[in-house]
């Protein structure tokens, strides 16, 4: 059952600070977003344990009221520089429209999820995502996805800039290898929080099921 008044949540236990900075974050102005959930990076990145994680928390997102915002990359059937570019590093970007585009399988995204089509990592570039949040109230953002040192980092590097809240889950999030997942949660933490902070799915659902009134 979703609930539809506001709901106002406690700090949750994060590194480098307890989360989010100011000590105010409820179900009206926070959104979960899940970045690349997609069919063929699941697959090639074998993230089947970070995706079970991400649908653990659209489940309890869900019920507390949360936005949800799901992103999916891909580019136009007749390509692009773009495209050209990341084949040539060895980074397909699946054709819109095609089975590895898609969402996995198993993702269940509730129906008033908010969808995300965009071409590079940035899920902010070009795609209106910006104008979405404010229009929705949101200031925060519970950052989930693959991979980590795609997608993840870059949109929420961006958010950053945008005066968002971010707090990357590390555990619904996998990099294209172990290195490169601890490597990118360390930059987010850089300084003290430079681009947000880090916590466990385990730590965000206890301070969903322990609201405040």
């Amino acid at each position: 059952m979703i609930e539809n008044s506001t709901n106002h949540f406690g700090r949750i236990d994060a590194n480098p600070y307890a989360w989010p900075f100011d000590g105010e974050w409820s179900s009206g102005d926070t959104a979960l977003l899940l970045l690349g959930f997609q069919s063929g990076i699941v697959r090639g990145l074998a993230a089947e344990a970070e995706r079970d994680t991400a649908m653990r928390l659209i489940e309890a997102a869900g019920r507390r009221g949360l936005a949800i915002i799901a992103s999916r990359r891909g580019q136009d059937p007749e390509g692009g520089a773009l495209a050209r570019r990341r084949a040539v590093l060895g980074d397909e970007v699946p054709t819109k429209g095609s089975p590895d585009w898609q969402f996995d399988d198993s993702m269940s995204l509730p129906p008033a999820a908010i969808i995300v089509d965009h071409a590079g990592d940035n899920a902010f570039f070009g795609t209106g995502l910006e104008d979405t949040l404010r229009r929705h109230g949101i200031r925060n953002l519970l950052v989930t996805g693959l991979p980590t040192d795609g997608l993840v980092h870059a949109t929420q590097r961006a958010a950053n800039d945008m005066g968002f809240e971010c707090l990357t889950v590390f555990d619904a999030c996998k990099g294209t290898s172990p290195g490169r997942h601890d490597a990118q949660l360390r930059i987010t933490t850089f300084g003290n929080g430079l681009f947000g902070a880090i916590a466990s799915a385990a730590a965000i659902e206890a301070a969903l099921g322990s609201h405040q009134e």
